[in-house]
């Protein structure tokens, strides 16, 4: 029997598992799901962010819930003040490894404690600064950036959710000791398991978005395509399941909804709790993200390990999770046209559709059932120790 590893996980971790909201919200439920499952581990999950009412800790099992409060602030304060908040809890946990995700506010908290430190980074923060018109979130992105960089020199062990990233940000992390075939881990974002066992009971017609509606995921051209395809597909309706995180681009998504008279086609069902987003995910015939940039979207994961045929644009690690004509088809952003002839063949083929969602669902098996990726994290907690 191994000895008992004590693992910190810095992440933002839900409050509520049932109502996940963001791809690292997602990612750190299933892994840490995953770890329940694992004897000789100790987890300490450690989430702080201005979204928690109070200051609470959860034992569950081999588990234990950190979950520090924060006074709303602007988000550079709190960005800042959340390195010395995390540092001194895990200075309390004192663990044998710690694990931050994302934030490079959660790695340096991690680098401060001395410990062996891992840093998974879950996207492009360069790329996604640029789909923001908000001068505030461009200035918080400025400071992101700053502390990105100095985390990227220092980290040790640094995993990516994609090999595009490593293609990005090699040469911003020169510094370490280690080589870069050491340093560098290209580990796939887990599915949830229950998506694996979820009937398929595709509606004629049905176009399932599961994302939040940010100007980065791109509705719009969705809904530009949308009034394109419904001449030829009569039965067409789009489900857009996902958080109205920006409220004046909603404004823009609804205008030209109504403008293409769309109203009775597309619907914007706001964020899903898990069971009701399961149920969407059941009845698409296709599942579309039409973004303007990503890096290993749990949209495609978890369509691909529901069996879902999925059309989605070749932009950042995309075309990594994506065999264009085998689990999918892949289009150009920004490229209504394109994506609508693309939704419109598939849709004409439903037994096309369902050819590419079984081989979605094997390559889903085969690169991010739970268990196997929380393998891959394990073993490189024991090299870092």
């Amino acid at each position: 029997m191994n000895k008992v590893l004590r693992v910190a996980m810095v992440t933002y971790y839900p409050a509520d598992p049932n109502r996940i909201s963001g791809g690292v919200q997602a990612v750190s439920a299933r892994l840490v799901e995953a770890f329940r499952q694992v004897p000789d581990l100790d987890l300490h999950v450690v989430h702080c962010h201005s979204d928690i009412g109070q200051s609470r800790v959860e034992a569950q099992g081999n588990v234990t819930l950190h979950f520090i409060a924060q006074t709303r602030r602007r988000i550079a304060p709190n960005m800042i003040t959340a390195i010395g908040r995390v540092a001194r809890r895990l200075h309390e946990i004192a663990p044998d490894v710690i694990h931050a995700h994302d934030s490079p506010s959660f790695a340096l908290a991690a680098l401060r404690t001395g410990r062996p430190t891992i840093w998974t980074l879950h996207g492009l923060t360069a790329e996604e600064a640029r789909h923001y018109r908000n001068l505030f979130h461009r200035l918080a992105h400025r400071l992101t950036l700053y502390h990105e960089r100095r985390a990227l020199t220092r980290v040790p062990y640094l995993t990516v959710v994609s090999q595009h990233l490593v293609d990005a940000y090699r040469s911003l992390a020169r510094g370490s000791k280690l080589p870069d075939a050491r340093r560098w881990r290209v580990i796939g974002n887990p599915a949830p398991a229950s998506c694996f066992s979820l009937p398929r009971c595709p509606v004629a017609g049905r176009l399932l978005m599961p994302a939040i509606v940010i100007r980065r995921k791109d509705p719009l051209t969705l809904v530009r395509a949308a009034g394109q395809i419904r001449q030829a597909i009569p039965e067409l309706s789009v489900h857009v399941a996902g958080a109205l995180l920006d409220p004046a681009y909603a404004v823009e998504v609804r205008a030209e909804i109504a403008r293409l008279g769309l109203q009775e086609t597309i619907t914007l069902l706001g964020g899903l709790d898990t069971p009701r987003l399961h149920e969407e995910l059941s009845a698409a015939a296709i599942v579309v993200l039409p973004s303007r940039e990503e890096s290993a979207p749990m949209a495609l994961i978890e369509a691909m390990a529901a069996g879902a045929a999925v059309v989605a644009t070749a932009v950042g690690g995309v075309p990594y999770l994506v065999e264009d004509g085998i689990a999918g088809r892949l289009v150009p952003p920004a490229d209504p046209p394109a994506l609508a002839a693309a939704l419109t063949d598939l849709l004409r083929q439903p037994a096309l559709c369902d050819r590419m969602g079984k081989a979605a669902q094997a390559l889903a098996r085969e690169r991010f059932e739970p268990g196997r990726v929380a393998a891959q994290y394990l073993a490189l907690y024991r090299e870092a120790v």
